[in-house]
């Protein structure tokens, strides 16, 4: 039978957090849905955490493959109308479904679309949330491709779009989840919800926090020119500005990590596709930190 909404959940080693995920699903405003949660080979008591649950939902166990091998297990059993993804940590406010359905009904040329996101508890509960209609923005590939880091457990795309454009690659490590969203914005507009309807929590340490992710970034923009063709021309400013973010930021974790000519590496790469006088500063303080650091391990 299908629903509206098939909602996948990747678990590995979750059992101290994932029932307040599907609890935060459970107390929905909308329940046309079904629930997906892919246990990815954990070490952990999260199967037996979701014993309670199971006939509310769908479990499905594999071997350890990572996050997007467990969305993409999860997608391939989906029977839903559209999918939505919740990562075992995250919480959902109760207007998040019937607020995303309804936008993506009303907006037939959205192929998918995302909401705000909370992430500090302390600051807003769950259901201190306004039961106002969010304001509806529609973004285009452009749009999208400047600015591609949504939060994925606020995402919801059109399963018939997933079908077109493939799965979550599960070659990158990281970036997985931008290489999906720019293929899926080339399908047609993104919408987003100017409502904060989901709850993230911000894990040090997590796969987004690892330094080789800026090289997944950074493929994943030369994949994006690729497959534009004969318009990859028309792409190039736009392309040297993403890039020359990519290695800045880069630059900036290298310099964090005491890693200073590698930071300066990665800063000149940024300065040679955009100039910036802040840049030739980080330049300047990597060359004066790995100058120093000989004399510091000498005391």
């Amino acid at each position: 039978m299908t629903v509206a909404v098939s909602i996948i959940i990747p678990a590995y080693n979750s059992a101290a957090f994932i029932d307040k995920a599907i609890e935060s699903i459970l107390a929905q405003s909308f329940d046309d849905y079904e629930i997906i949660v892919v246990d990815d080979g954990s070490k952990d008591d999260t199967v037996a955490s979701l014993e309670k649950y199971r006939a509310k939902i769908q479990l499905i166990s594999q071997q350890n493959g990572g996050a997007s091998k467990a969305r993409n297990t999860g997608i391939q059993a989906a029977t839903g109308e559209f999918v939505a993804f919740l990562d075992s940590d995250d919480l959902w406010r109760p207007q998040k479904l019937m607020d995303q359905v309804n936008a993506m009904r009303a907006q037939p040329d959205w192929v998918a679309c995302y909401t705000e996101t909370s992430y500090k508890a302390d600051e807003e509960t769950l259901n201190a949330q306004s039961e106002q209609a969010p304001e509806l923005v529609s973004k285009d590939l452009q749009q999208v491709f400047l600015h591609p880091y949504l939060v994925t457990s606020s995402f919801m795309v059109r399963r018939e779009v997933l079908n077109k454009v493939g799965l979550f690659d599960e070659s990158l490590k990281t970036a997985e989840d931008i290489d999906l969203y720019l293929r899926i914005a080339e399908q047609g507009l993104i919408g987003l919800l100017q409502k904060s309807l989901v709850w993230k929590a911000d894990i040090e340490g997590s796969l987004g926090s690892l330094l080789s992710s800026y090289q997944d970034n950074l493929d994943v923009v030369d994949a994006f020119l690729a497959r534009q063709g004969s318009n990859s021309a028309s792409w190039g400013d736009l392309v040297g500005k993403v890039k020359a973010k990519i290695y800045l930021d880069w630059g900036k974790d290298l310099l964090w990590n005491e890693q200073c000519f590698a930071a300066f590496k990665a800063l000149s790469q940024s300065l040679s596709l955009k100039f910036s006088g802040a840049t030739v500063w980080l330049m300047i303080k990597a060359l004066i930190k790995a100058a120093l650091s000989p004399l510091r391990g000498s005391k």
